[in-house]
């Protein structure tokens, strides 16, 4: 299965850095770009012992962390037979 969400995410400036090191030491999460003003570009995907939508929450929770809204979803699933099924 695969389980990816993609986020901006609004951090305090002033926190940014200390944020984005934070959000790095989550599992499955990925910062891909970065402003001055705080906005961060983010994944996150599930892995096996972290389900995606707890990790989103989690983000919530890092210092520095003014909002987080997921933007676009994709979840992947593979059948029997090996092929994929697109939810």
């Amino acid at each position: 299965m695969m389980n990816i969400s993609s986020l901006v995410v609004h951090v305090r400036p002033e926190h940014q850095q200390d944020a984005v090191l934070a959000m790095q030491q989550l599992a499955g999460v990925e910062v891909h770009a970065q402003s001055d003003d705080g906005r961060l570009v983010v994944t996150v995907e599930e892995t096996p012992a972290h389900r995606a939508a707890d990790t989103v929450m989690d983000l919530h929770n890092v210092a520095g962390v003014l909002s987080a809204a997921v933007v676009y979803h994709h979840n992947e699933f593979e059948t029997e037979e090996g092929s994929h099924e697109t939810q």
